[in-house]
């Protein structure tokens, strides 16, 4: 005769929602690097997750009330693993977020986008530099910006 519930059941059954969402967010990083043949482990994911939302660790971030960390989310141009287009330097650009960190400017994140095919960056039509993973500071709109918040007009994304 069992009287109570398990721990596994307990715990399971009090982990809010955006724990759970953390949690897939996590796998979802780890299956997109994967596919860059980056090896992690989910402890690590999560880890990375914890400092996608502007906090230390994993610990931290689990243990934020719901509707804050749902409130940091909602004005958050990217997420990690997001397919985007626009442009660079003026030329058509299209990859997916790989890395997304918040600065300590409010509302401008660091993007890192991989892109797919590889963009020419050169400024120059006598050369070309082709880069297949770039990292800039953009705002709410996907433009990029100097963390002094005034905008360098390189590049210009939007989810695909």
């Amino acid at each position: 005769m069992t009287i109570g519930r398990t721990t596994h059941e307990i715990k399971t059954s009090q982990v809010p929602d955006a724990v759970q969402g953390h949690k897939a967010a996590a796998k979802r990083l780890r299956s997109a690097l994967a596919e860059d043949g980056i090896a992690i482990t989910h402890a690590k994911a999560l880890e990375l997750v914890a400092k996608q939302n502007g906090v230390r660790d994993w610990n931290t971030l689990a243990t934020q009330p719901a509707a804050a960390a749902a409130e940091q989310n909602a004005t958050t141009p990217f997420a990690v693993g997001d397919q985007v287009a626009g442009t660079f330097n003026g030329r058509d650009a299209r990859g997916r977020i790989i890395g997304l960190e918040e600065t300590i400017k409010p509302n401008l994140w660091r993007v890192t986008v991989a892109f797919n095919p590889p963009v020419n960056a050169a400024t120059s039509q006598l050369f070309t530099a082709e880069r297949r993973r770039v990292q800039m500071v953009v705002g709410a709109d996907g433009r990029s910006r100097r963390l002094t918040g005034t905008e360098t007009g390189v590049m210009k994304l939007k989810r695909a």
